[in-house]
């Protein structure tokens, strides 16, 4: 007798849709296609799986942008922007142990809206890793915690580099005070973060080749922050550009010459030079005169150097050579300074209460409050309203005591 053949199996549609276990109809008994362990799990116990996944992976109730106004004082636009930065974030408990530590070192409310305005990611520092051992080494150096708050503000997302206390090190002997370096430092940030090895220190040793003290450059950073951080092939340039100026390598004026250089290109300095000669006619040597007593007049613009120049010849009566010598005439401002002093002095010799030549440099350099003790308050008696003259001549206004 034949051996009947094993039976079909046929697959349901139904079957295969379904979440549990497939079953084929057979002409025998139920049978269950078998898949491995892992696979099965999944088939048998589907709202199990999902419900294990959610388990690890809770929500995110933590609102930044609510935290960062409630507890680190921003604005609402500020804590708009800081959000995006932060967005990671899935509690405040970092977040709050670094505002702990901020409160512990003093930093004021103000201070820590600053420094988390400006680099957001400060609350995701590593207390005793990053931000303990840079704040701890900052006040090894001097800086008062009211100093380090401001530099985080100022370097932002650099302040938790690892090099920026080295960079901090090496600017301070040039500065001379934790203050003087931040006070740059807001003008040129990249002083904080510009490459020392490559770019900074280079510069500098250059600067000192060409005969500039430390002092001289802690000035010279402070009149053109951004020149040091430059790439190294041009602050060279600027320096050749500064003694074909003709101001002498060595000079007190070098380090201004060199800030000018690095402020203006050739083209603006060809233009400015000209504005000079022809409004005063100088020579080349006078010209090159003019630069090296006074090498920011270059500065200036176009349309100061020129009103300035036609009022000290046709107003004050000055001769171009004079100018020449004193070259910083050009720089001042003929509404607030040359036209104000001008009138008192020719309130004053037309009494004759001063010399008919005196020095005119020697009237408008000093300080308001030395000019005002040396020329003005003498002779109030004499002149009634002189005082009011000058300040009405400083306010632009057309003084009504100028023919008495």
């Amino acid at each position: 007798m034949a051996t009947p053949s094993p039976p079909r199996l046929l697959p349901c549609p139904a079957m295969l849709l379904s979440p549990v276990p497939i079953l084929f109809l057979a002409a025998g008994p139920l049978a269950a296609v078998h898949f491995p362990a892992r696979c099965r799990l999944r088939l048998r116990f589907p709202h199990a799986v999902a419900a294990a996944a959610a388990a690890t992976t809770p929500e995110n109730n933590f609102a930044v942008q609510d935290y960062l106004i409630a507890n680190c004082h921003l604005t609402q636009p500020q804590a708009l922007k800081a959000s995006k930065n932060l967005a990671h974030l899935k509690s405040p408990a970092n977040a709050d142990a670094v505002l702990a530590f901020l409160d512990g070192l003093g930093f004021s409310p103000k201070e820590v809206a600053a420094a988390v305005a400006s680099n957001p990611r400060i609350l995701c520092a590593r207390i005793e890793r990053s931000l303990a051992p840079i704040c701890a080494e900052l006040r090894a150096l001097g800086l008062s915690h009211s100093q380090i708050a401001r530099l985080a503000k100022i370097a932002g997302r650099y302040f938790l580099c690892r090099s920026f206390v080295s960079k901090v090190e090496f600017w301070l002997p040039l500065f001379g005070s934790p203050e003087r370096l931040l006070q740059a430092s807001d003008w040129n940030y990249w002083l904080l973060t510009s490459d020392l090895e490559k770019v900074v220190e280079p510069n500098v040793a250059f600067l000192k080749q060409c005969g500039l003290s430390a002092c001289d450059i802690s000035k010279l950073l402070v009149a053109a922050p951004r020149l040091v951080t430059m790439h190294p092939e041009y602050v060279q340039d600027s320096v050749r550009r500064a003694t074909q100026l003709g101001v002498s390598p060595g000079s007190q004026m070098f380090r201004h010459a060199i800030s000018t250089a690095g402020c203006i290109g050739q083209e603006k300095v060809d233009a400015k030079i000209a504005v000079l000669r022809e409004t005063l006619g100088w020579s080349q040597e006078e010209v090159s005169l003019a630069i090296s007593k006074a090498p920011r007049i270059l500065v200036a613009s176009e349309e100061r150097l020129r009103r300035n120049a036609k009022f000290l010849v046709n107003e004050v009566g000055l001769a171009p050579q004079y100018i020449a010598r004193r070259s910083v005439l050009l720089m001042y401002s003929l509404e607030r300074r040359l036209m104000p002093r001008h009138l008192v002095v020719k309130l004053l010799k037309k009494r004759r209460l001063i010399e008919e030549d005196r020095c005119f440099f020697n009237v408008v350099a000093p300080t308001e409050e030395k000019f005002l003790e040396k020329f003005v308050a003498p002779f109030e008696e004499c002149i009634p309203g002189l005082a009011d003259a000058y300040d009405s001549a400083c306010a632009g206004n057309a003084p009504a005591t100028t023919e008495q």
